[in-house]
């Protein structure tokens, strides 16, 4: 596999990154929430002849070192890139990312779209704004209902139980949420995550105008029973961009595993 492991400073901080592969194209990869970088793992045997892989542990995950007060913006993440590809020697850069990674290749398209040779999305968060978490991470009384549903759960989560037997919310969208709020160590984990990603959010409709102005291939894959993120996000991104295709596969919002790594990789090739 030609695996090494490595560090990006930025700032203060630094973060964890996976090299594979010897090709002489560039591929920069990002996880979703709670996941490594080694996620992408089982794409290499496809794309390691033709790309060196950077598959980068964001903050709060994996080897990376990050201070809990500590932000990531989306001028950083593009600064991050355009150094990542002069120390490569790289004209052109291409980006994959799974959910909240797909926020951050989103980011980075919208301040260097120029330098960016195709961007492939896996059910991706970003296409859309979400009001709930511009609520929760941007506003002070969002801050402060965020902040006592974690320390003081039991009561939200009596309401999360009665919204799903009343059928109001799915039930894939409440075994969702338990994963991440089910535990003083979830809880933790997302206290310390959403607060320092809260920074790297593209905007929607100046995003299409940029792939639109670009020409920017974006090849984006949804899983047909997601209830997470569904491919109606994506389709209503697609409307109106020639450059953007969007491919279903019949999943739900964990879409990368040994059976997908071969159609999704192919879309690098």
């Amino acid at each position: 596999m030609n695996e090494s492991t490595g560090y990006i400073a930025t700032n203060k901080e630094r973060l964890h990154y996976h090299k594979w592969g010897t090709g002489k194209k560039l591929l920069l990869a990002f996880h979703g929430y709670g996941d490594t970088a080694e996620i992408f793992s089982p794409m290499v045997q496809y794309l390691g002849a033709v790309y060196t892989i950077l598959s980068v542990d964001l903050p709060h995950h994996g080897g990376s070192k990050w201070e809990t007060e500590s932000r990531l913006n989306s001028k950083d993440i593009a600064e991050i890139t355009t150094s990542l590809m002069t120390e490569y020697k790289a004209d052109k850069i291409s980006l994959i990312g799974y959910s909240l990674g797909g926020r951050v290749c989103l980011a980075i398209a919208e301040h260097i779209p120029e330098l960016i040779d195709r961007i492939v999305l896996i059910a991706p968060d970003g296409l859309k704004k979400d009001p709930y978490y511009y609520f929760f991470t941007r506003t002070w009384f969002g801050k402060k209902v965020f902040n006592n549903l974690l320390e003081r759960p039991g009561p939200y989560f009596a309401v999360m139980r009665l919204l799903k037997n009343a059928r109001l919310v799915h039930h894939k969208r409440y075994k969702f949420a338990m994963n991440f709020l089910g535990t003083s160590e979830s809880r933790d984990m997302l206290l310390r995550v959403w607060p320092s990603m809260n920074e790297v959010m593209p905007e929607p409709e100046q995003l299409k105008k940029i792939i639109a102005t670009h020409h920017l291939p974006v090849i984006i894959f949804m899983g047909e029973h997601d209830k997470i993120i569904p491919p109606a996000n994506a389709m209503k991104f697609k409307s109106g961009l020639d450059s953007v295709q969007v491919h279903i596969i019949e999943k739900g919002h964990r879409m990368i595993d040994n059976e997908t790594a071969r159609q999704i990789s192919g879309s690098l090739l």
